[in-house]
Formats: C-alpha cells, sequence, structure tokens
C-alpha cells in the first residue's frame, strides 16, 4: 500500500512541476495579454505554476488542453496559438472574441475539439480547414462568419459535429459532405445558404440532428435523408423546398423522430426511446452546455 502512495505521490509531483516550453509559455501569455487576461472571470496568477492556470491541461510537458469557455475573453486571439503543435482542445466559446479566425489554426494536427462558437468572430472559415484530420468537434455558431462553405470540410472524416448555425455563410454546401460518415450532427442553418441539397446528405448513416433552417435552399429534398435510420431531430423549416407531402406522409408513419420542422408549424412525435437520446450532449442546442464529446 505504501508503494501504491508513493507512485501516486510522485505522479503528482511530476505533474505539478511540469515544465513547458519557453514557446508555448509565451504563447499563453500573448493570449492572455491579447484578451484582457486580468478581467477573464477565472484569471490567471502568472506567478504560479501553469499547471494551475485555469483551463490550461498539460501532459508531457506540452499544452493539450485549453478551455477558456465563458471566462470574458475581450480581444483578437493571437496568431501564435498556432504554435501549440501538440494542443487537442481548445474552447473559447461564450466570449466577446473578435477579428478572423487565425489561418495558422489549421496547422494544429493533434486538434480533436475546436469551439469558438458565440463570439464575433468574422471573416471566413480558413480555406485549408481540411489538414484538421483528427477534428471531431466544429463550432463556430453564432459569429460574424461569411463566404462560402470551403470544400475542404469533406475531408474532415473524423467529424461528429459540424455546428456553423446562425453566421451569415452563403453559396452552396459542398457535395464533398457526403465524405463525413461519422457525423452525428450537421447545422447550418440561419444563414445565407442557396442550391439544392446534395444528394449525399442520405447517406450519413449516423446522422442524428439535421438543421437547415432559415437559409435559401431549394428544389426537391433527397428522399433518402427521410430514411436515414439514427436521425431523430430535421428542421428545413423557411425554405424554398419542394415537397411531396403523400411521400412525406409515408415516411412519418416508419420515422422515429423527436422533433421534425418543415414549415410554419413545428411537428412532434411521441417515441419511446426518447431518452436514450444523448442530443445535448452529442449536438448543440440552444441551451447547449458545450460539453465535449467523450
Amino acid at each position: 500500500m505504501k508503494k501504491i502512495y508513493c507512485i501516486v505521490f510522485i505522479l503528482v509531483v511530476s505533474t505539478m512541476n511540469a515544465k513547458v516550453s519557453k514557446l508555448e509559455k509565451e504563447v499563453l501569455l500573448e493570449l492572455f495579454e491579447n484578451t484582457r487576461g486580468e478581467n477573464w472571470t477565472n484569471t490567471w496568477q502568472l506567478n504560479q505554476p501553469m499547471t494551475t492556470w485555469h483551463g490550461v491541461e498539460i501532459e508531457n510537458n506540452h499544452i493539450v488542453g485549453l478551455n477558456l469557455f465563458n471566462n470574458n475573453l475581450v480581444g483578437q486571439l493571437p496568431i501564435s496559438i498556432s504554435k501549440l503543435k501538440y494542443l487537442e482542445v481548445l474552447n473559447v466559446a461564450f466570449n466577446q472574441l473578435n477579428g478572423q479566425i487565425p489561418t495558422g489554426i489549421t496547422s494544429l494536427k493533434q486538434l480533436h475539439v475546436l469551439r469558438m462558437g458565440k463570439n464575433r468572430f468574422s471573416g471566413s472559415i480558413p480555406e485549408n480547414i481540411g489538414d484538421l484530420q483528427s477534428l471531431e468537434v466544429l463550432d463556430l455558431y453564432d459569429n460574424n462568419l461569411s463566404g462560402n462553405l470551403p470544400s475542404g470540410l469533406g475531408k474532415l472524416v473524423n467529424m461528429r459535429l459540424l455546428v456553423l448555425s446562425n453566421n451569415a455563410f452563403e453559396g452552396e454546401i459542398p457535395e464533398s459532405i457526403d465524405k463525413l460518415k461519422a457525423l452525428e450532427g450537421l447545422e447550418l442553418g440561419n444563414n445565407k445558404i442557396e442550391g439544392s441539397l446534395p444528394e449525399g446528405l442520405g447517406k450519413l448513416l449516423n446522422l442524428k440532428r439535421l438543421v437547415l433552417h432559415e437559409n435559401q435552399l431549394s428544389g426537391a429534398v433527397p428522399s433518402a435523408i427521410f430514411t436515414l435510420p439514427k436521425l431523430r431531430v430535421l428542421q428545413l423549416q423557411n425554405n424554398e423546398y419542394g415537397l411531396e407531402v403523400a411521400k412525406l406522409k409515408e415516411t412519418m408513419k416508419r420515422s422515429n423522430y423527436v422533433l421534425l420542422d418543415m414549415g410554419p408549424k413545428t411537428l412532434r412525435f411521441e417515441s419511446n426511446d426518447t431518452h436514450g437520446f444523448d442530443f445535448e450532449k452529442k449536438t448543440r442546442m440552444a441551451d447547449t452546455k458545450f460539453e465535449d464529446l467523450d
């Protein structure tokens, strides 16, 4: 027993004495300065070990996580953020960050979670976003972003949650979206996206939540969407679709939706297994707490 306690003690001491490189520490100091760190809700005591700094996760003497969610960050992310090469999680959602998304962020090859929702970011999504091959969560919800959705999104084959609602994106949904076979949540609502829905959306067999409301989408809704086996939330209202009512009624007989919204009236359905759904944890709804995927 004493041996076990000794090992645990050594591990704790080792963690507390983690020696992050000067380069990585300088990045955090620049982030602190750029975003008025002294006014953060949970500020950093710069004279204390980095292991005590709020939201900073360190492994093997490298910064692997920054969780500064809802922490009153005001200003811009420094370009130097791209130097945190070991970063796996970056969560700066629900702050007051502005400016463009640093293009260098796409060089963070280890990044699994990128949450930047509910800020004031402007400009477009970096064109080479597809370089983030390990990315599972991309949340840019409710910013001032615009431009076309880059085709490179189709390279994010590990993506499980893509949330781009409440921005000003335009153009069409990239055909390459059908390559995201692991996708569970796709939210593009309240933008200026136009054109028809890609047939490939009907191939996303893991999709649980599809939110496309308040856009300028037109044409027929691919029938395969209505038969996706795991789809429980479907919001298509306030677009310019052509819907075949007879086909929709037939679809509803064999569906298991929790929420279907096709127009001005929202339709809700009883389901015996709704308690098994995990939308609030795995996808983003209005009252989300922005929990990361397991």
